[in-house]
């Protein structure tokens, strides 16, 4: 089986991404949600699609990050460690939008 180059793995997770995007937008027009401090944000809302994005956006690629950063010490130690940390966290964002894709899709259904 061929490797998938880097340039490809960051297309394929920036198409999920946008999708991604798109369909939590779609999904919070919708249904409001409740914050963590108990508060109810209303479907639609600037704050509501403000939190998804910023979740979507930053917090989940830097717990990736993270991750990969402990995988990448432990694999392929053939490669440098910027490359196989930039390769893994490639995969894990993809698989993970991949998921999350299916998961906004399903509640469409």
């Amino acid at each position: 089986m061929k490797n998938i180059s880097n340039k490809k793995l960051f297309s394929i997770f920036a198409v999920l991404l946008i999708l991604d995007i798109i369909g939590l937008i779609f999904q919070t027009q919708k249904t409001g949600a409740y914050n963590l401090n108990g508060s109810y944000s209303e479907a639609n809302s600037v704050g509501l699609i403000v939190s998804v994005l910023f979740g979507i956006v930053i917090s989940f690629p830097l717990l990736f990050a993270f991750i990969a950063a402990v995988i990448a010490l432990f694999m392929n130690k053939v490669l440098s460690y910027k490359k196989r940390f930039i390769r893994i966290f490639l995969f894990i964002l993809v698989i993970f939008y991949a998921l999350f894709l299916v998961r906004i899709l399903l509640n469409f259904i």
